[in-house]
């Protein structure tokens, strides 16, 4: 049925407001923000990389940690060590030396330490120094420094972050500092780095950022703007700069320090010259890379990126003019209503099912093209994700009634799949039919394994129909658990559970949502062993491995019968884990890259590294805790105790660590993996091993 010409553009009309309206109510409670932020993101990956941003990295990086630990300096260096990287910075006519390396607290070389490192900075004249503005009013709160370093505050009109003390290098070296800035980036809500406040407000003064400082006096401050070099700062009314990052391949122009240090010991030689020729003229940040000193955070184009790196950015994209102007939001909305009102009226035009569907996606495309070129042309965001969800909603509810066929197909993939698989996944089948056929695609998903101790065991001792009832109540009580948390039921392998979060249905939190799964299970496990005495069996110790990197995802099997499953080698690497609980006493062990995803959310230790068959690296592991807001002081003295040992232990110090693992057990006497630590350590002492290298290879497979 073809609706009248007046007919359908009032309705075209009325669908176009009210999906207007729906958007921008999502947009303004703050529904679509991260998803939007997600998809500039994506544009950013593909910027162009520059030549020469006039700046120049030196890394503190985990090559050079392990030259200077060699020769018996350890990490925190001596200041003495920056000497020579400040010589060299200023023999090559370095535009500005910038450390993005805190120095609160007095060397633990002696005062010396600290006054040999004054003296090259006062002698190089151009150095400046992170400061940690902070909304408390704990630490510093003296103004000298901020009246020293700061501007008077000239824009009341915006917003700006607000700071009630505030922790600075050292009076030594502040003295000698041509300026401070601040070193706090505050990450969006999904955690990564897209924007950095020029200025904080400290009382009266406003307080650069540590990328701004050196560049402060081209800075004006007026009302609710900030201009460089008198040209305004497309800054929102936080005085935050959305940052132009320079594609997901580009890296500053980078040396280690020990190139530097060679540089400096051999200032005749070429590698002085090079260096030299590369910093002439620009900005050195002086950060650190190595992932042991925790200074990586994520961006729009990196998963971990230095915390220099970001102040890089913001650098360069000042000397250089790349910044993002973003379109208001009345605008934004204005085309979503008119593109709006002309997607209807096509929708109402009698199309067939098929032609409105490649409608649509021919606007969905048609704005890509157009969103991405504005974006990489003029460096103008005018939205991406708003726009392709009004066509997507003005389609959907411009063509219902002509879907009811469509309905009862749904109904019939519902009535032949909900019997074995997930709600979440049946829906996802329903909304796509095509996924029932055979094929997988690669996704970052959280995997989940899990079994039960000495279970083949008892399985022997007790009639096969017990057995059976356990299993079906264990897996009830599990499968719950996970099924709550969105994640999907892969298989059930004897007495395990295999499961997996983030795919079909991608989910940012997933990492997060695994580990609270794995407690919530471990927690349901302790009350079905309270009730296993009472029914003959002995308690049942679950184990639990997570891991979380790529797979394969996807319908997989023969054309008369396949499954939703996942494979890769990050699925294999799960399923081991699980199993390496049992040389350390625990339930639940995650991978390195699942901590390192969830440890705003979760408390978690490290435990070893362990040489994984089939992987040439180690895999460093970890012990889930809990949740990190119901770790008790208790847990955490224990961890970082534990953690101490483990250090000792890596270097073979293992005397040394066999003591800081009792302690450990003076606190905590079932305190299962610093028992089996000692054990290990006092093997090693009794038969010191020909090489060390701290990495655990378990006998098993």
């Amino acid at each position: 049925m073809i609706m009248g010409k007046g007919s359908a553009v009032v309705t075209s009309v009325l669908i176009s407001l009210v999906a207007t309206m729906i958007l921008w109510a999502l947009y303004q409670f703050g529904l679509l923000n991260t998803l939007e932020c997600k998809s500039l993101d994506l544009f950013q990956t593909y910027n162009a990389p520059i030549e020469d941003p006039g700046v120049v990295m030196v890394t503190v990086d985990q090559a050079s940690l392990t030259a200077f630990s060699e020769k018996g300096i350890h990490w925190p260096w001596p200041r003495q060590v920056y000497a020579p990287l400040i010589e060299v910075c200023a023999r090559g006519e370095a535009r500005g030396i910038i450390f993005d390396i805190i120095f609160s607290e007095p060397s633990s070389y002696g005062r010396e330490d600290d006054l040999e490192f004054a003296r090259a900075i006062k002698k190089a004249r151009n150095i400046f120094f992170p400061i940690t503005m902070r909304s408390d009013a704990k630490y510093e709160s003296d103004i000298s420094p901020i009246r020293r370093f700061g501007v008077k505050n000239e824009a009341p009109g915006l917003r700006l972050p607000e700071a009630q003390s505030y922790v600075p290098p050292i009076g030594e070296l502040m003295a000698e500092a041509r300026g401070l800035g601040d070193v706090i980036i505050s990450p969006d809500s999904d955690g990564v780095c897209r924007k950095i406040p020029l200025f904080t407000r400290y009382q009266e003064y406003l307080f650069p950022s540590l990328a701004a400082s050196p560049l402060k006096e081209r800075f004006a401050l007026k009302g609710k703007g900030i201009l460089f070099d008198a040209k305004p700062l497309p800054v929102n009314e936080r005085g935050e700069l959305l940052l132009h990052y320079y594609g997901q391949e580009f890296q500053f122009p980078t040396f280690n320090v020990l190139d530097i240090v060679s540089a400096c010991q051999n200032p005749e030689g070429p590698l002085f010259d090079r260096v030299a020729g590369r910093i002439r003229g620009r900005f050195v940040i002086i950060a650190l890379t190595a992932p042991g000193l925790l200074d990586l955070k994520p961006t729009a184009v990196t998963s971990r990126s230095p915390g220099g790196y970001i102040h890089g950015t913001l650098l360069a994209n000042l000397l250089h003019n790349h910044h993002i102007r973003t379109a208001s939001d009345i605008s934004r909305f204005l085309l979503i209503f008119l593109a709006g009102v002309f997607l209807g009226l096509l929708s109402f035009g009698g199309f067939s099912s098929r032609r409105n569907s490649l409608i649509v996606l021919s606007f969905m495309m048609g704005w890509a093209v157009v969103s991405f070129g504005l974006f990489h042309y003029y460096q103008y965001w005018m939205g991406f994700l708003p726009q392709e969800l009004s066509f997507l909603l003005i389609f959907g509810l411009a063509a219902t009634y002509r879907y009811s066929t469509e309905g009862k197909k749904r109904r019939m993939i519902r009535k032949l799949f909900s019997q074995y698989m997930s709600e979440v996944l049946v829906r996802e089948l329903e909304s796509n039919p095509e996924r029932t056929k055979l094929g997988g695609e690669r996704r970052f998903i959280t995997i989940f394994f899990s079994d039960l101790a000495n279970f083949a065991g008892i399985s022997e001792q007790f009639e096969p129909e017990k057995i059976v009832t356990l299993l079906n109540d264990y897996f009830t009580e599990m499968s719950q658990i996970i099924l709550d948390s969105r994640g999907i039921i892969d298989k059930y392998q004897g007495d395990g559970i295999m499961a997996f979060w983030g795919s079909p249905i991608p989910l940012e939190d997933h990492v997060v949502r695994a580990c609270l799964a794995a407690l919530a299970c471990q927690q349901r496990m302790q009350g079905i062993n309270d009730k296993l005495p009472s029914e003959g069996f002995p308690p049942l110790p679950m184990r639990i491995g997570l891991h979380s990197g790529e797979a394969i995802v996807g319908n997989m099997g023969s054309t008369q019968r396949f499954d939703y499953t996942i494979v890769g080698d990050n699925v294999n690497l799960a399923s081991r884990l699980a199993g390496i609980n049992e040389h350390f006493g625990t339930g639940i062990i995650i991978s390195e890259n699942t901590y390192q995803l969830a440890r705003e959310r979760i408390e978690a230790r490290e435990l070893d590294l362990i040489a994984v068959p089939g992987r040439k690296k180690p895999v460093r592991v970890f012990q889930l805790l809990g949740e990190k807001d119901k770790i008790t002081e208790g847990d955490r003295r224990v961890k970082a105790l534990f953690e101490d040992g483990l250090k000792s232990y890596r270097i073979g110090k293992f005397e040394e660590a066999k003591k800081t693992f009792e302690k450990v057990m003076e606190i905590n006497p079932n305190d299962e993996p610093s028992r089996i630590f000692i054990v290990r350590c006092k093997d090693l002492l009794e038969a010191p091993p020909a090489k060390w290298d701290g990495v655990f290879r378990p006998t098993d497979k």
